[in-house]
C-alpha cells in the first residue's frame, strides 16, 4: 500500500521508524509543494497539513481512499468533493487546543502587565468547542470572570452575543464557515467592530471572521491576532496596527504538533485493521517523547506570559515583515512559522 505523507508532519517519519507493524507500508515523503496529482495518482492514503489543498485538481485521477490532515481546521479540504467521490477523510480537531489556550492566556497576561486589562474585568468567549471550552475552564481556575456564546450548544452557562459585546475583552474560537445555520465568515463585521470602543479583541480563530478594514479604522480597539486574511501575505498595515501580531503559530506547541501526528497514525492503524496495535503504539510514542512530562498548571495569570513571551514573537514578526520587500512577504511569513520556538503545553484543565 502506498501512502503519501507531507514530510513536515512533525516526527511522522521518526515515529514510523519506531513502529515495526507500520514498516511494510510504502511511505512516500514529499514537501507540501510537491504533493500533486502525479504523485498521488496511485496512493491509497494521503496524509497532509493545511498547506496542501485537497480538491478535484489533486485527486481527479487518483485511486485514493483515505485523506488525513494533522490539523484542527479543515478549510483546505473540499469535503463535498470527497464525499461525492466516496473518499473517507478526517482531521485532528482539538489536537492543539491547549497550545492555543496558552497563547491567549499569554496575551491576557501581557495586557495585565501593561495595565490594559484588569483581572476583575470580564472575558467574552465566542465559540465553546475544543479551545473555547478549555479557555473557559482555565479562566475559571484563575478566578477571571467570563461569559461564553455558542449558538450550536445548549448549556446553562451560555449567553447571547449582545451580552458578549459588553465584555471588556473578547476572544474568538470558531471555525470559518459560510453555509451553516450560524455562519462565522465576517461575523465581526464593521457594525460589530465599530461598537468595540476601548475594548480588546483577540483572534486565534480565522482572519475571515473579522472585518480587518474595520479594525484598522477603529483606533479605540486593542487588537491582538494570530490569524489573517490572505495568509501567507497578510495586510502590512493591520499587522503594524495590532498590539500583538504573530504568523499563525498559536497552536504550534510541540505537544499540539505531536497530537496531530498521533491522530494520523491511529487512524491509519484503524484503516489497515490493526486497531489492536493502537494502545502499544501510543505507549511507544509517549515513552519516546515524554508526552506525560508536561508543565504543571498555573494559578497566576502572569506565569503564562513568563513561560511563553508572546510579545517577543510579535516584535520579531512585525520587524521582519515590515523590512521584507513585497516579493518576500510570503517567504518571511512561512519561515517564521517554521522557526517558531519550541514550547510545551500546560496540563489541561479538567
Amino acid at each position: 500500500m502506498k501512502v503519501v505523507v507531507d514530510q513536515d508532519i512533525k516526527h511522522f517519519e521518526e515515529i514510523v521508524g519506531l513502529i515495526d507493524w507500520l514498516r511494510p507500508i510504502d511511505f512516500i515523503y514529499a514537501k507540501s509543494k510537491d504533493i500533486n496529482s502525479d504523485l498521488v495518482k496511485d496512493a491509497e492514503v494521503i496524509l497532509i497539513r493545511s498547506t496542501v489543498e485537497v480538491n478535484q485538481n489533486l485527486l481527479n485521477n487518483s485511486a485514493t481512499k483515505l485523506i488525513g490532515s494533522a490539523t484542527a481546521g479543515f478549510d483546505h479540504i473540499d469535503s463535498k468533493y470527497l464525499d461525492k467521490r466516496n473518499i473517507n477523510w478526517f482531521h485532528a480537531p482539538g489536537c492543539n487546543s491547549s497550545s492555543v489556550v496558552h497563547y491567549v492566556l499569554s496575551c491576557i497576561s501581557f495586557l495585565v502587565k501593561n495595565k490594559l486589562f484588569d483581572i476583575n474585568n470580564t472575558v467574552g468567549i465566542i465559540g465553546c468547542g475544543n479551545v473555547g471550552g478549555k479557555l473557559r475552564l482555565a479562566l475559571n481556575n484563575l478566578g477571571i470572570k467570563n461569559k461564553t456564546y455558542d449558538p450550536f450548544l445548549d448549556m446553562d452557562f451560555l449567553t447571547n452575543i449582545n451580552d458578549i459585546k459588553t465584555c471588556e475583552l473578547i476572544s474568538l474560537h470558531t471555525p470559518l464557515t459560510s453555509n451553516s445555520k450560524y455562519p462565522t465568515k465576517n461575523m465581526l463585521d464593521s457594525s460589530f467592530i465599530e461598537i468595540l470602543k476601548n475594548k480588546i479583541l483577540i483572534n486565534t480563530a480565522r482572519g475571515g471572521i473579522v472585518d480587518e478594514s474595520a479594525v484598522i479604522r477603529n483606533k479605540d480597539l486593542i487588537y491582538l491576532s494570530d490569524v489573517w486574511n490572505n495568509e501567507p501575505v497578510p495586510n502590512k498595515i493591520l499587522i503594524d496596527r495590532s498590539l500583538i501580531a504573530t504568523p499563525h503559530i498559536a497552536g504550534h506547541s510541540f505537544d499540539g504538533k505531536i497530537n496531530g501526528t498521533i491522530k494520523l497514525i491511529t487512524k491509519l492503524l484503524e484503516y489497515i485493521n490493526q486497531e489492536d496495535d493502537i494502545h502499544k503504539t501510543l505507549n511507544i510514542i509517549n515513552s519516546h517523547f515524554s508526552l506525560n512530562d508536561k508543565d504543571q498548571k498555573y494559578l497566576d495569570i502572569n506565569e503564562y506570559f513568563d513561560k511563553y513571551n508572546v510579545n517577543n514573537e510579535s516584535n520579531k514578526f512585525k520587524r521582519l515583515y515590515k523590512e521584507s520587500d513585497e516579493e518576500d512577504l510570503e517567504k518571511t511569513f512561512k519561515n517564521l512559522r517554521s522557526d517558531h520556538p519550541l514550547r510545551r503545553d500546560v496540563i489541561d484543565y479538567q
